[in-house]
């Protein structure tokens, strides 16, 4: 189930739709679906166009600040920000995007919960030790207390992580937690873990449409195509599980 999830979006994405596209040229022999290719290449690779999307996106969970934080029995850290690879000395860990551990770290160290949890997410063809081991060697390093410091299940998805979580809260005794991931994927961690039954307060972080727009705006970019790709991804997932549990 977790390969046709990860494929599927890639159909219905940008580079998918202009491939079909192209696709559809060379079958029907007619040059308009080259031209619409053309247009939606330059749409689609425009730095407005992906700020509008990721805007819309991190609408619903807007930054807060620490201090408007209650205090919970745990933090939980969803997993998503380390990369890495093979090398003659093991496998090298690389942050992709250190956002989420380090506001789990803050809250911690805040004294908003008694307890950080990071989730193990480790999807299946991936030789990368799960993520929240890595975390929590991390979190050891920065001064956390191994006592404080708790480890999910592995987790290939945050629909499993949102499991993973409910079967650790029952085995602890937690009644409520600080859900911390990044704003734009605050919306759909938000409904699996309630649909989980937890009960949980969120915590964004990792913003990415906090930019002021110029002139560059309206230059196509390869960077802007990928984050207009991802962006149409996240609400992709969002709109399956909308659908699923209507």
């Amino acid at each position: 189930m977790i390969y046709l999830y990860k494929l599927l979006p890639l159909i219905v994405s940008p580079l998918g739709l202009l491939l079909a596209l192209i696709l559809l040229s060379i079958i029907l022999r007619r040059i308009w679906p080259t031209y619409l290719v053309l247009v939606l290449t330059v749409v689609f690779s425009l730095p407005i166009t992906s700020h509008l999307i990721w805007k819309g996106l991190e609408s619903s969970y807007p930054y807060k600040h620490i201090d408007q934080i209650v205090q919970h029995d745990a933090i939980i850290v969803l997993s998503g920000m380390l990369a890495g690879f093979e090398s003659d000395h093991g496998f090298i860990t690389e942050w992709a995007d250190p956002d989420r551990f380090f506001t789990g770290i803050n809250l911690i160290k805040a004294k908003k919960a008694d307890y950080l949890v990071f989730t193990r997410g480790q999807v299946p063809w991936s030789n990368s030790p799960p993520e929240g081991e890595q975390l929590r060697l991390k979190a050891l390093e920065m001064g956390v207390a191994d006592s404080q410091i708790l480890l999910t299940g592995v987790a290939a998805n945050t629909a499993d992580e949102a499991d993973q979580v409910r079967k650790l809260m029952d085995r602890n005794g937690f009644e409520s937690i600080l859900l911390v991931t990044s704003s734009f994927h605050m919306s759909r961690s938000k409904l699996l873990f309630d649909k989980a039954g937890i009960v949980s307060e969120a915590y964004p972080t990792d913003f990415h449409a906090n930019g002021r727009l110029t002139w560059l705006s309206f230059i196509p970019s390869a960077g802007a195509f990928e984050k207009t790709s991802s962006g149409i991804r996240e609400y992709i997932g969002r709109l399956y599980y909308w659908l699923r549990f209507a």
